[in-house]
């Protein structure tokens, strides 16, 4: 589809706009701050010495003092500064919010932090918001997303996605009471890109392990109580055979998640991901608390929505992902997750009618927005294809599933 195609279909869409209820002053609880059916207003109150200097210093991650306004509700005196990787942007910086930087256990309604996503790597800016309200449908633990529009001094910065930190709420919430333990205290990490990592061997050492795993649980523990356990995980995948494969994994590692968590980037055609095209990416490792098993949970997926006819089959560089596809079990869950993914998004329009549903809700704050790094048109055309591989992806999955012939639609 061309971008004028695209875009015309997008103006179509928009022709009957949705009228979403402003925010409730009383709101109180954290559904009211992810509630994703209205486009609330975030304030950041600072000096402008300060945020002239994270702008200038963008590249680092140099913590200023802010107050935190929403919703009539003002938190005092929290830390913020710029966030992302390829996403960092001088004029709109991605900011990580901590509620307990300057005071000892300050949290805004049970939270730590927050992300305030500056969106510059995706111009129809919902990739991630529409993703991450489609994972769930599937069975994949997300955290919660919502746009706002960001005020810094009263000056409108653009739109932006306010993102739930994956943290002590975030977990139990999620997992809930596994046995007896409520999943408020398990080990987290987020993976970190260094290289084009493919699940492979890094040894016994801690290093490399420390390098790709930030740890942001436990964080005063030993590298050892840390570390550890991740890096038996790596040696023994590449390690045991694939006859042995689930009998040795399987108890350190939620293969059937794993399966479901990879098969649905591909349906939603993510190139970022744990099979992205550069190596792992953007996702949490979680080992639950008490047990032994990790489970991953998705995180950062901008960079979804590729194109319809992204490949049915997955690549088969990644260790884990190569060794899975020789099971037999496992190589079939992959199809029946696909097949999964694609009913969920064509039962009763969901994903064609949550892509029109966001673009009408954030329309004009993208259009106002003077600081996002791309155009009106741009966001127009992206938006529009984002409605096309709704409709598209539906009928070559369809086809692909059947026939397996990875060009169907092509």
């Amino acid at each position: 589809m061309t971008s004028s195609s695209a875009t015309r279909l997008l103006q179509a869409a928009l022709g009957v706009f949705l009228v979403f209820a402003p925010a409730r002053l009383s709101a109180q609880t954290t559904d009211d701050l992810f509630n994703n059916s209205t486009l609330q207003r975030v304030d950041l109150e600072l000096h402008s010495a300060d945020w002239a200097k994270l702008k200038e210093n963008f590249q680092t991650n140099t913590f200023y003092p802010a107050d935190f306004k929403w919703n009539g509700q003002t938190v005092l005196n929290v830390g913020i500064r710029s966030r992302g990787r390829g996403s960092r942007n001088p004029n709109k910086p991605g900011l990580k919010v901590d509620f307990d930087k300057y005071s000892t256990n300050q949290k805004f309604l049970g939270l730590k932090s927050l992300v305030l996503d500056n969106l510059t790597q995706d111009p129809s800016g919902i990739h991630e918001t529409t993703s991450m309200a489609f994972y769930p449908r599937v069975g994949i633990p997300v955290p919660r997303e919502t746009h706002v529009r960001l005020y810094v001094r009263g000056e409108y910065i653009g739109l932006y996605a306010l993102v739930e930190s994956n943290h002590k709420q975030f977990l139990p919430r999620t997992y809930g009471i596994i046995g007896e333990d409520t999943q408020n205290d398990g080990w987290l990490y987020e993976f970190v890109w260094q290289d084009h990592y493919l699940f492979t061997d890094l040894g016994t050492g801690l290093t490399e392990i420390k390098l790709r795993f930030d740890a942001t649980t436990h964080e005063s523990k030993s590298d050892e109580d840390k570390y550890r356990k991740i890096q038996e995980l790596i040696t023994l995948a590449n390690q045991t055979p694939v006859e042995r494969f689930v009998e040795v994994i399987g108890p350190i590692f939620d293969i059937p998640g794993f399966i479901r968590f990879v098969a649905a980037q591909a349906y939603l055609g993510d190139t970022d991901g744990f099979l992205g095209a550069f190596g792992m990416n953007n996702f949490y490792l979680y080992r639950l608390e008490n047990r032994v098993q990790h489970v991953l949970i998705a995180w950062d997926t901008d960079n979804t929505f590729w194109g319809s006819t992204f490949p049915l089959l997955p690549p088969t560089d990644n260790v884990l992902m190569s060794k899975l596809m020789r099971i037999p079990e496992y190589n079939a869950m992959w199809y029946s997750e696909l097949a999964r993914a694609n009913q969920m998004a064509e039962q009763d329009g969901w994903l064609d009618t949550e892509i029109i549903r966001q673009v009408q809700l954030i329309d004009g704050a993208m259009k106002s927005d003077v600081y996002k790094p791309y155009s009106n048109n741009s966001y127009e055309g992206e938006a529009g294809l984002m409605l096309a591989f709704a409709r598209e992806r539906i009928a070559y999955i369809k086809c692909a599933l059947a026939s397996g012939d990875r060009a169907c639609g092509g």
